[in-house]
């Protein structure tokens, strides 16, 4: 039944992600703030509210392009349940605002590599542009998002088809002129200590500390959360696709081990650093909902997700 109204995209499903996500929206919207925020809870609120249907549209224009997945939607309500699951302390707009960005970048980079295999019009080579513009303009704000791009060029280097002169020339050149400019103009308007800020040096992360697992486990949602991802990566590994499509599959586990490592080794673990994996979590567990593309498998298991996150949070927490 569940399956059944999220196999497609409709008024109907669309509508009810819409209202799952107003609820971490409103949740976040009315926590001790960092960085800077609105007096009016109501404009936080549309703020936070925003981005997260923004990383839901980026999380739709990856299954766009994603053949296996394209007439299916279960993200749909994947994507909510599993920001819902995510614990919180404390709100920084600067931990949903930079992983947006990202992930519109990345949706921006998939379809460029699909583009490219079939093409080299100008169209194409506008979604990179749009790719490392995004990524760098998160740097803005952290400047350690700049190494995200490594992602973009690794899925270039490992692609069927040559990375050219030009993609290296974009990659090198745009962020260079864009990071100049930005700065300058934050000095213009003395606003700069707001921006360029070290995520690592803020959650003090460090390889010599000892490895948290508690964020991913004390959590009994998020447990549940990470077991399913473990069986989804188990999964995807196994799954025949194409050469590009394989290897933009294994540069975003790559990512995804990667933000899992930072996390993991900072000390202040608030919970909204999980935000920089809310899409890929979303992407590769949704490869359990289509396992044989048996619908059976897919109200199963939103069924045991829906019952298990209302049972930890309203009766044994």
């Amino acid at each position: 039944m569940i399956a059944k109204l999220f196999k497609r995209f409709s008024i109907y499903s669309a509508l009810i992600s819409t209202l799952l996500l107003s609820l971490p929206a409103y949740i976040y919207s009315g926590l001790e703030t960092k960085w800077v925020s609105f007096q009016d809870r109501a404009y936080n609120f549309l703020l936070i509210f925003g981005l997260l249907l923004l990383t839901l549209y980026s999380i739709r224009r990856i299954f766009k392009h994603s053949r296996l997945e394209s007439r299916l939607h279960y993200y749909l309500l994947l994507y909510p349940l599993i920001v819902i699951s995510f614990p919180y302390e404390y709100l920084d707009i600067r931990l949903l605002l930079c992983p947006t960005l990202f992930f519109a970048g990345w949706a921006s980079f998939r379809e460029y590599i699909f583009a490219r295999s079939l093409s080299s019009s100008k169209s194409s080579t506008t979604l990179l542009l749009d790719s490392v513009t995004l990524v760098t303009f998160s740097s803005v704000i952290f400047y350690e998002n700049i190494f995200l791009l490594i992602f973009p060029i690794i899925g270039l280097l490992f692609s069927k088809k040559s990375i050219s002169r030009e993609e290296i020339g974009l990659i090198c050149i745009v962020p260079v002129i864009l990071i100049f400019t930005s700065y300058h103009l934050l000095l213009l308007f003395d606003i700069q200590t707001l921006f360029f800020s070290s995520i690592l040096s803020e959650h003090y992360f460090s390889f010599s500390n000892i490895f948290n697992i508690a964020i991913f486990s004390d959590s009994p949602k998020m447990l549940i959360v990470f077991i399913l991802l473990f069986l989804a990566v188990l999964f995807s590994i196994r799954k025949r696709l194409e050469y590009d499509a394989k290897t933009l599959e294994y540069d975003g586990m790559a990512y995804l081990a990667t933000i899992i490592i930072f996390i993991g080794f900072s000390r202040t673990n608030s919970g909204m650093q999980l935000h920089y994996l809310s899409l890929p979590l979303a992407y590769y567990i949704n490869h359990l909902f289509i396992l044989k593309r048996n619908p059976f498998i897919a109200n199963f298991l939103f069924i045991f997700l829906i019952i298990s996150f209302l049972l930890f949070t309203f009766v044994l927490n």
